[in-house]
């Protein structure tokens, strides 16, 4: 095998290992709340302040809360498409003023350009007992997602807010469709050159 085929069979295969990596997790480029109670940071949700190891610490300061209501919406922009296999979820727990605050009924959808978004599942989060507390994980089944939106549909009891601790999301990135058209172009070329060499021979 010459040593230009090499190459493009080497360009081609790594191209199409893109698809097949190891999922891993995501940094979120940005996170937006439908509200947000002025003493707290909806970027706590994303900046993992009150993370030690695979717990949250429960400190009131590296939560969110809704602003004086129990239902609405978190959208967290990935930043560019990925395939989304799974979302881990801190709820709002112990820790600061009643754990009836932890979110209960959350709706995920997801959208590829932050407007047209579609259902990708019902949960029901856990109430954490214990602080620090662990986070819960939410499997999304490999969907293609830039944006992934949270609807808050109910709380343990509060009257008045509804929250969160903290959001990991874990994937893999979806390569451009022009690295997809230059793999095979790439393995087409690498075919006709090892076809050529075998008539010849």
């Amino acid at each position: 095998m010459s040593r230009f085929v090499k190459r493009l069979s080497a360009v081609a295969l790594a191209a199409i290992a893109l698809t097949s990596a190891q999922a891993a997790e995501i940094a979120v480029s940005s996170v937006t709340a439908s509200s947000t109670f002025f003493t707290y940071n909806v970027n706590n949700l994303i900046n993992g302040n009150g993370l030690v190891g695979t717990d949250h610490t429960g400190a009131w300061e590296n939560k969110w809360l809704l602003d004086g209501v129990t239902t609405g919406t978190v959208t967290f922009d990935l930043g560019s498409l990925f395939k989304v296999g799974s979302s881990t979820v801190w709820n709002y727990g112990p820790g600061c003023c009643g754990d009836g605050r932890s979110t209960k009924d959350l709706g995920v959808s997801v959208s590829t350009d932050g407007v047209n978004f579609s259902s990708s599942g019902n949960f029901v989060l856990t109430q954490p007992t214990t602080d620090p507390f662990p986070g819960q994980s939410l499997a999304l089944n490999d969907v293609n997602a830039r944006f992934v939106r949270f609807s808050i549909n109910s709380n343990y009891g509060d009257a008045t807010y509804s929250g969160l601790s903290e959001v990991k999301f874990y994937g893999t990135a979806v390569p451009e469709a022009e690295t997809y058209a230059y793999a095979l172009f790439g393995l087409g070329v690498v075919g006709v050159a090892l076809r050529r060499k075998a008539i010849a021979a």
